[in-house]
């Protein structure tokens, strides 16, 4: 007998926020300016946090049950991909009380943009090399490499996103 197995919840997620993230996207096409507001933009970097969180959690839920870790290059190569497109998603305009939704972002990101900027690059790096640990199997380099991309996240939150 053959049995079901349902996909990994942050794979089912990360489908599911593409279909909104790409609704919030047609809509802001179709709005007269034809770009999106700073709300959607908001939203559609919040939500992307959102997936980036489930990924990191499916990959360790991976490490913990002892799964083939070469499943999880995907997981580990959207993180990189996020990690680049991550800035731009923080344009002028959509900083705390600059819009009617509440954010976390810290004024550093606009005023010390470099930094912040860097911080991206740093993470997107960490998480290619997460990818690369991926293809090769090795559980335990799988996991090392793991922790330090989620250091590299943490460290970008630490100073760029409010308490």
């Amino acid at each position: 007998m053959t049995t079901f197995r349902r996909p990994p919840l942050g794979r089912a997620l990360l489908a599911a926020a593409a279909l909104v993230l790409a609704g919030v996207a047609a809509a802001g096409a179709a709005a007269p300016s034809s770009s999106l507001t700073p709300e959607e933009i908001i939203a559609a970097r919040q939500a992307a946090y959102d997936l980036s969180v489930m990924d990191m959690a499916e990959m360790k839920m991976a490490i913990k049950d002892g799964l083939d870790i070469r499943k999880q290059f995907y997981p580990a190569k959207t993180l990189g991909r996020w990690a680049r497109v991550l800035p731009t998603l923080f344009p002028p305009g959509t900083g705390q009380g600059e819009t009617t939704l509440a954010t976390h972002a810290r004024p550093e990101i606009w005023t010390n943009r470099a930094d912040f900027e860097k911080a991206a690059q740093n993470y997107a790096a960490a998480a290619d090399k997460l990818a690369e640990t991926a293809q090769s199997g090795d559980a335990s380099a799988f996991a090392a490499q793991l922790e330090a991309t989620d250091k590299t996240c943490d460290s970008c939150h630490d100073r760029f996103k409010a308490k």
